[in-house]
């Protein structure tokens, strides 16, 4: 679906999804409630919104945040990650597949909550929303039960490395706004001498049994 920016109808469709997951508690949250968060969140992706004027949240907005740092040991390891990071994300080998950049997304980092209508949102990379919800929750069970209905509801391929790379630019965002680029620094390490890092918000079992493997 195309948004055009005087298409008022499809903003108020995204705001009604917007109003259904606010009624959600995403850590208090049983199965039924998971797999009606994750059908929500699905349709709200289903927009195509190339035309909106909303800011765009991708690996150059997070290199911009790292960047404005002032007097910071670890800026340029982390910067040198972050461009690998989006490297990888745009090289797939196996099948030539572009992934939309312009989804609005559902989840408002600033705030720590679900984004209240439309005007005030994002948009980006799906992964990258269903990044920042399962690094918030950060609970392997939530996870289990949200890629499998995300995943179902929406028919959209999911892939490990995509996964793992948006996993890492909310983490290096989340270091920023808390003022603690440290705390990345494990991770930074990680990716700079193996090209990848471990994380424990997606279980192995979880994404064997939905066969999110490689790109």
């Amino acid at each position: 679906m195309k948004l055009l920016l005087n298409d008022e109808s499809i903003i108020k469709e995204i705001n009604s999804y917007l109003q259904e997951l606010n009624g959600f508690i995403v850590s208090e949250n049983n199965k039924t409630d998971i797999e009606q968060l994750a059908k929500c969140v699905s349709q709200i992706h289903s927009y195509d919104l190339h035309q909106s004027n909303l800011p765009l949240y991708n690996s150059q907005w997070v290199i911009n945040q790292i960047t404005n740092k002032d007097n910071c040991k670890y800026k340029n390891d982390i910067i040198c990650a972050l461009e690998m990071m989006s490297k990888m994300e745009n090289y797939n080998p196996s099948v030539k597949l572009k992934f939309d950049d312009k989804k609005f997304l559902t989840w408002d980092m600033s705030n720590s909550n679900w984004h209240n209508e439309y005007k005030t949102g994002h948009i980006g990379n799906y992964v990258w929303d269903i990044a920042v919800i399962l690094n918030y929750v950060n609970n392997p069970l939530f996870s289990d039960t949200f890629l499998e209905s995300y995943i179902n509801y929406s028919n959209k391929k999911l892939t490990l490395i995509l996964l793992y790379i948006n996993l890492y630019y909310i983490q290096v965002v989340e270091a920023v706004m808390n003022d603690n680029l440290k705390i990345i620094m494990p991770t930074t390490k990680e990716i700079l001498n193996n090209n990848t890092f471990k994380t424990e918000i997606i279980s192995y079992e979880t994404l064997s049994r939905l066969q999110i493997l490689g790109y």
